[in-house]
């Protein structure tokens, strides 16, 4: 399926947004402080998301540091101490924005440092693809502190509670090619070549069909906590609604055109 989007971008806060051939492209600009997420960017972030979800033409999403920098360093601290987070009434942490649950992939392209809740960010993403000198990893008890924001939960359901144990209790930071190994990103590329990739990535997602697409993301992340009978069940259900759709015929008689003037 062809996109045709008019290209656009903006600036929101400490955050670029910006979309061309259905690929919205969210770039973290805080680059004195490796991408370090303060109150600018904090918002920007939640209007970016909101834009994002908003707009029908945005088939997937990219997060990235802004170039020849990290992709996030995590919270800042000097923002962290000028709030009321901390003492007997505070609030705790301010929340670093992210995409989950939004119908929409998100790929992340890690480059330098993704710390904290930059490390949050990341895997709160649906792909994630790391530059080969990348480092990803919690600083919440290298901080006297729970780490939190998703990070905990997220992790241990993307490489189980023992590697999830080994990296939070030690507070590791892990480089690109064991993060591959172990399941935390999908890829890794040279650094020239990170966003490149998330690009490639994307423009195939974009040519999908959105509801397809949407749908699938749905029930990865849902039917996993299902029995298994009623997974089946809803899996199907939704395959079944798909074929109802005039996208889906209109699939396979191209596939079969395709299929007849050969490869």
């Amino acid at each position: 399926m062809q996109v045709s989007s008019p290209t656009w971008e903006t600036q929101l806060g400490r955050v670029s947004l910006s979309l061309e051939d259905g690929i919205a492209t969210i770039t973290l600009d805080n680059p004195a402080s490796h991408n370090a997420v303060d109150e600018p960017m904090r918002a920007g972030l939640a209007e970016a998301y909101a834009a994002i979800e908003a707009d029908e033409r945005v088939r997937v999403a990219i997060i990235r540091g802004s170039e020849d920098g990290s992709f996030c360093s995590g919270g800042s601290i000097d923002g962290y101490l000028e709030t009321n987070a901390f003492g007997p009434e505070g609030s705790g942490p301010p929340k670093i924005p992210r995409p989950y649950p939004s119908r929409k992939p998100y790929i992340a392209a890690i480059t330098g440092y993704a710390l904290g809740g930059g490390f949050s960010l990341a895997i709160s993403c649906d792909l994630r693809i790391a530059g080969r000198h990348a480092q990803m990893g919690p600083t919440g008890l290298r901080l006297g502190a729970v780490q939190g924001a998703q990070t905990i939960s997220r992790l241990t359901r993307l490489i189980g509670a023992s590697r999830a144990l080994g990296i939070l209790l030690l507070s590791q930071r892990v480089g690109a090619e064991e993060a591959e190994r172990i399941g935390l990103v999908h890829a890794v590329a040279e650094e020239g070549a990170v966003f490149e990739t998330a690009l490639s990535w994307a423009g195939a997602i974009a040519r999908f069909d959105p509801w397809a697409v949407q749908k699938t993301k749905q029930l990865v992340y849902e039917a996993q906590h299902l029995p298994l009978a009623e997974a089946v069940a809803w899996e199907d259900e939704v395959a079944a609604e798909g074929y109802r759709r005039p996208e889906a015929l209109a699939g396979f008689l191209a596939f079969k055109t395709r299929r007849r003037q050969g490869p």
